[in-house]
């Protein structure tokens, strides 16, 4: 049903635009000389109209601050599984900050109830942004971008990979927090300060936070002399930055041996090598290097997740360089374990768009599953 003309005007009134308008007019008014001519008969003083034409002015400014266009908002969810109440948490979000938002619809991205491949998927979800960007810039909006995903380790990676290879003025990513009173919260912005040097209060916040900080070395190789000498040239990178009990363990254990079920009780891991076969085994690696966390939890800022996202980056190409020179080889291929906050993991999948690496799925439904008679060594 139609709402009534006074409650749309209120409606608007109670808005961001209409704060903006609000103040803009009224701020207006007063510096432009209006106001201040009624106000002349109570009190008679320059200074007092000084006060009050400047105070006018940063309300003018204020109230552009809130008319101003603020980029587009993209929700993305890639789970399968219904994420609702998520998914309306982050496009309230999204709507109270950004002109524009794009929610992409899981429907399309499972086109029939068919997965796509990862690729596929990501260039969908890529060309979906570029067109809303396009349509808002013809309107002369700014073109920033700001990602608000729900999606595994697996899927956040790609979708960094795959937007390293557009070029928006801004392009940032919001973070679902699980900290008590929070929801959305600022994650981290993609840009070239993820590559640059680190700083000292970024050294001293990884010093906090991290098993392997500046100062006490880069994640360092450790071999696997069983490794047989064709696959020697893989290099495991296996990082925890969230709590996840067993996972140093048993990526180390799938690195050394190929295999996704524990040695000790043939319980799954998690690890999926091949989506449409779940118990295919994979090539072992030469090598592996961990880079975890020593708290609980991650500071959830934008602080700290740039830093974190950062020094991972460097630690990565610190152990493919190492492993190049301890192996012989000068073509190292990354297989990726990771489990980090995912405003991380898409930084990194921005910043190795040029680097070879590939991540190893994992699928929380499979882990410690019992294998059947069939499964068994």
């Amino acid at each position: 049903m139609q709402q009534s003309a006074h409650r749309q005007f209120w409606q608007l009134l109670r808005s961001r635009e209409g704060a903006g308008v609000i103040l803009m007019a009224g701020g207006s008014a007063i510096a432009m000389g209006v106001v201040p001519n009624l106000l002349e008969k109570l009190w008679d003083s320059a200074w007092f109209f000084s006060l009050v034409g400047m105070g006018m002015l940063l309300v003018v400014v204020l109230g552009w601050t809130l008319l101003r266009t603020r980029g587009v908002g993209v929700i993305i969810p890639l789970y399968p599984d219904p994420q609702d109440t998520r998914v309306t948490t982050m496009t309230e979000a999204s709507k109270k900050n950004h002109t524009s938002t794009l929610v992409i619809n899981q429907k399309l991205l499972r086109p029939g109830g068919r997965e796509l491949s990862p690729d596929a998927r990501m260039d969908l979800v890529a060309n979906l942004i570029d067109a809303r960007v396009q349509e808002i810039k013809t309107s002369g909006a700014e073109d920033s971008v700001a990602l608000y995903p729900l999606a595994s380790m697996y899927d956040g990676f790609h979708l960094g990979h795959r937007l390293s290879q557009h070029a928006y003025s801004s392009l940032s990513v919001m973070h679902y927090s699980g900290a008590a009173g929070q929801s959305v919260i600022p994650g981290l912005t993609l840009g070239s300060h993820l590559r640059a040097p680190l700083d000292p209060a970024q050294e001293s916040l990884l010093i906090a936070h991290l098993q392997q900080a500046p100062g006490a070395g880069d994640p360092a190789p450790v071999a696997h002399p069983t490794c047989p000498a064709e696959h020697q040239h893989r290099l495991a990178f296996i990082v925890r930055l969230s709590p996840a009990g067993t996972m140093v363990a048993d990526a180390s254990e799938v690195a050394r041996t190929g295999l996704i079920r524990r040695s000790s009780d043939s319980t799954h891991t998690g690890y999926i090598f091949n989506p449409e076969d779940q118990e295919a085994t994979g090539n072992p690696c030469g090598a592996h290097a961990v880079l975890e966390t020593s708290s609980v939890r991650l500071p959830e800022t934008r602080q700290a997740f740039e830093a974190v996202a950062n020094y991972t980056y460097r630690s990565l190409i610190a152990a493919k360089e190492a492993w190049a020179e301890q192996s012989g080889s000068a073509d190292i291929a990354i297989q990726l374990f990771i489990n980090a906050p995912l405003p991380i993991t898409i930084a990194l999948g921005w910043l190795t768009r040029n680097d070879r690496v590939t991540v190893v799925r994992h699928d929380m439904r499979l882990t410690n599953t019992a294998a059947t008679a069939g499964q068994l060594p």
